[in-house]
């Protein structure tokens, strides 16, 4: 498709800039981007690369995706009048760019910091931000929404919505796809094409939008053929000459797809590929397509990490980043060992019992740089399975792997499990499968409220035929593995935090444990704290805090919520005159300490009269937990091992 490229709107830069030194002190809002004169813009996206660059190794965040949306940005705030025109961002964690043109740049040092400006679109935040955007898939559904409610309130703005071909292939999306043609509203989708999401796109889709882009090798190929022909037109050829070159053209035109029919047939118009790091080209296809009252695709092609060399050659590395130097620097020396975290300890046990066990498959939606999984995928391609970001398909097609002989272990993360919650009821639990579910960020993280993996002990305890585990380091990790492998007694969930894990020693040999029995790790009297999971370590550093106030209580690691371990709770809990402390990294409501007095309200039906030592729980509460260093999250839900010890006392005295 050609556009005409429309002039004549700009201001001189010489006015804008006269008291500014560079294109991004001038551009504090879209109202000034909309001065720049559009063949200035290339100039101001390189200039807000490089402050993009800066601002994240300053502080860390997600680099490659911002680098290559750069041009997307400037140009739908170009041709759009936001906070009016709603943009909505799918993910929401390349909206950086946005955020700096939208008044946020003074802040940027302060991203993902406790109080600090978010990793993530939020209304909160700016009204420029149409949508709250944490996870994947979204923002179709949420822009067909938006246009529902503009025509029936009889609004006059545009939606758009931008998501990138990673996002494309949840099963989400491509429902408000759908329905979207169906409905025929006047929806603009930006299909935002570098052929990632956290790792590298996988499936079908993806294979169909990577031979759309084919069609710029056969648009030139027509092209240099026509250039031919034309010359030749004036020289007489042989019918068997002119016969080979029309049955060149034929040959490919066939030999790649018609771009977007998969659109078109959906009811969907389709316009591209076009240049994503071509400004101008950009703001010439939505200029040509912003007055249109048909649902419409925009296909861009970009690429992550465009701009910076290191984030280009690994875009996957350079995903999500902590603060680093952006000039490349050769260590002095090998770097120091790092202790293992929780991810990579569950992928070496995976990978030993694999060997072990020849039925056991690995599965991942999307996750497996994150989890670690792209190690066990070296080792045993043939028994890893990364479905993209689709987690309710993961789920479910591990129940079939489970119905049909297999073992499967799903990896996880636990805010992306929420997703698949009907799946893990309707498809796993009820026939009991053995399916393990291996979740990830169990607890708090520092991506704020919509990353917190703070519901899944709640959620799945209160599912028939669920084990729910949290190992208090990686050595119980293995073994809660290596168990649930052996025992394949139905659906076993294992959560453990995004942090380092404890006790991190080299592979040994696997035992079994006993779900249904917790481990006693201190003795004490009259008071007993039951950790769960990662709480074991913190209340291990509580403990010399207690001390000093004169309190030295027992501590048990409750590895298990659901099996509890109903005779040491009996043992505990039959004296009136002692007391006990839960402790979980978990949502209050419903979640372990929940599983307690539950317990003891049972216990206390069963026996009327009984009498029971008093229960109090410490864990999140009823909020949701903004983003920030994960060390700092915990000491505001009151986790952390001085909130804790404050808690003890003032529960004893």
């Amino acid at each position: 498709m050609t556009f005409d490229f429309m002039l004549g709107r700009s201001k001189p830069m010489s006015t804008l800039l006269e008291s500014r030194k560079t294109f991004l002190d001038a551009v504090v809002s879209p109202a000034e981007l909309k001065r720049l004169d559009p063949l200035e813009l290339q100039s101001f996206a390189d200039e807000i690369r490089e402050e993009v660059i800066q601002s994240v190794s300053k502080t860390g965040g997600h680099l490659a995706s911002n680098l290559g949306i750069v041009e997307i940005t400037l140009a739908l705030h170009y041709v759009f009048d936001s906070p009016q025109d709603k943009i909505v961002w799918d993910v929401g964690h390349q909206a950086y760019v946005h955020k700096m043109i939208t008044g946020r740049r003074e802040q940027f040092k302060t991203l993902r910091q406790f109080k600090g400006l978010s990793g993530f679109v939020t209304p909160v935040e700016s009204d420029h931000d149409a949508f709250i955007a944490g996870h994947s898939s979204t923002a179709a559904s949420l822009a067909v929404g938006m246009a529902i409610a503009r025509d029936h309130l009889k609004q006059d703005h545009k939606v758009i919505a931008v998501i990138g071909d990673g996002g494309l292939t949840g099963g989400m999306a491509l429902e408000a796809i759908n329905h979207l043609g169906h409905i025929q509203r006047n929806v603009l989708i930006i299909l935002n094409d570098n052929e990632m999401s956290i790792s590298e796109n996988l499936g079908g889709l993806s294979q169909y939008m990577k031979r759309i882009k084919q069609t710029f090798f056969y648009n030139d190929i027509k092209q240099k053929i026509d250039e031919i022909e034309i010359q030749l037109d004036n020289i007489k050829l042989r019918p068997v000459i002119r016969d080979l070159i029309s049955a060149v053209k034929r040959k490919a035109k066939e030999r790649f797809d018609t771009p977007g029919i998969v659109f078109e047939k959906l009811g969907i118009n389709y316009t591209g590929p076009v240049d994503g790091h071509d400004v101008n080209a950009v703001i010439r296809a939505l200029e040509s397509l912003k007055d249109s009252d048909a649902p419409q695709i925009l296909h861009l092609i970009t690429q992550k990490g465009k701009g910076y060399a290191p984030a280009e050659e690994d875009s996957i590395k350079y995903h999500g980043v902590s603060a680093f130097s952006p000039e490349k620097v050769e260590p002095a020396q090998p770097p120091k060992p790092k202790a293992k975290t929780y991810s990579e300890s569950f992928t070496e046990a995976l990978i030993d019992l694999a060997e072990l066990e020849p039925r056991l498959v690995a599965i991942t939606p999307a996750t497996a740089e994150g989890s670690g999984l792209v190690k066990f995928g070296k080792v045993y391609p043939e028994r890893f399975f990364d479905v993209a970001i689709c987690e309710q398909h993961a789920v479910t097609m591990a129940a079939g792997m489970a119905k049909a002989g297999l073992l499967p272990v799903v990896s996880i993360y636990s805010t992306f499990l929420q997703r698949a919650m009907d799946q893990v009821i309707h498809d796993v639990s009820i026939l009991n499968l053995p399916v393990i579910f291996g979740i990830d960020r169990g607890g708090l993280v520092e991506d704020g409220e919509t990353h917190q993996g703070v519901f899944d002990i709640a959620y799945l305890r209160s599912i028939p035929n669920m084990t729910v585990l949290a190992p208090k380091d990686a050595r119980e990790l293995r073994d809660m593995l290596f168990t649930a492998v052996s025992e394949r007694r139905g659906p076993v969930a294992v959560r453990f935090p995004r942090d380092m894990a404890l006790k991190a020693e080299e592979r040994y040999s696997f035992k079994k444990l006993d779900f249904g029995s917790w481990e006693k790790l201190k003795p004490g009297s009259k008071l007993t704290l039951l950790a769960y999971g990662a709480m074991v370590d913190a209340a291990e550093r509580a403990l010399p805090l207690l001390k000093e106030q004169g309190i030295e209580p027992a501590l048990v690691n409750a590895r298990s919520c659901k099996p509890l371990d109903e005779s040491m709770l009996a043992e505990l809990a039959c004296d009136p005159a002692h007391k006990l402390v839960t402790l979980e990294e978990g949502c209050l409501s419903g979640g372990f300490g929940a599983a307690v007095l539950e317990w003891a309200a049972r216990r206390r039906a069963a026996e009327p009269g009984v009498k029971l030592a008093d229960i109090a729980c410490i864990a999140i509460p009823d909020h949701f937990v903004e983003h920030g260093a994960r060390n700092i999250l915990l000491d505001l839900t009151g986790l952390s091992p001085a909130k804790i010890a404050d808690f003890v006392v003032k529960f004893t005295s």
